[in-house]
């Protein structure tokens, strides 16, 4: 907004546990009716105390819905900021180990030669839990522990409900033929 930098609002907390889905993954978040716009996702929320009391990381959009904004709550924040300053990531985070690609419609299909829409692995990562089952560049994922995915962040979504060491089967199709891989899923670790 340009030269409004620094305007803040009341924000009101209006429920403490809602359950809002974001990209496939459920979230427990409080609900406020602070103005939340692209330059303040991310950043705190607080208290009349000045106390730090989430972080601000979604919005509800639509016609007829203003002001309604939400929020991490602290306390949740809180392992995930404690692992962030000693060891530089969040650890036990599920990690599956592709690059995936959404392929929705027919121009995307055309463009990367496929010949179904759905979710295809653009590549593997060397070493991972991806490597060790078997998945390759250009199969297909058709299921993920019996639910069907049609979207890469539906695939992220089961995988975060996950902890580090479970396995889960894929249903996937390569070259025509469908087969089930068993994959352990391993910890996400940034590379470098």
């Amino acid at each position: 907004l340009g030269e409004l930098g620094g305007t803040v609002t009341n924000g009101i907390i209006s429920a403490l546990s809602r359950q809002v889905t974001i990209d496939g993954h459920a979230m427990t978040l409080l609900q406020t009716n602070a103005a939340i716009n692209s330059g303040n996702s991310g950043g705190g929320l607080f208290n009349a105390g000045g106390q730090l009391i989430g972080i601000v990381n979604a919005k509800s959009m639509g016609s007829g819905i203003e002001g309604l904004g939400f929020a991490i709550p602290i306390n949740d924040a809180k392992p995930l900021i404690q692992d962030l300053i000693t060891v530089g990531y969040v650890t036990g985070r599920p990690y599956l180990g592709v690059n995936l690609i959404t392929i929705g419609d027919a121009y995307t299909a055309m463009r990367y030669q496929v010949q179904y829409l759905g979710v295809y692995v653009d590549s593997v990562d060397s070493g991972s839990a991806a490597q060790k089952a078997g998945l390759q560049p250009r199969d297909c994922i058709l299921m993920a522990d019996g639910e069907k995915v049609a979207t890469s962040d539906q695939l992220a979504g089961i995988i975060a409900k996950k902890a580090v060491g479970d396995t889960m089967t894929l249903q996937i199709m390569r070259d025509g033929l469908t087969q089930d891989l068993t994959v352990t899923l391993g910890e996400y670790t940034p590379k470098g």
